[in-house]
């Protein structure tokens, strides 16, 4: 269950990356900025813990 649940967190990463790619080739940079800053933050909080 918790290999579903991290293929389906990766999966809208990358759905909102992707989309936040494709705003700002029209100018919007806030949703690639805000998906990476989210990304980059649930990588620190739960990729750098000790196990």
């Amino acid at each position: 269950m918790k290999f579903a649940l991290a293929i389906a967190v990766f999966v809208s990463f990358a759905f909102f990356i992707s989309w936040g790619i494709l705003l700002l080739l029209a100018g919007h940079p806030l949703l690639l900025i805000c998906a990476l800053l989210l990304f980059i933050g649930t990588f620190i909080k739960y990729g750098c813990l000790s196990h």
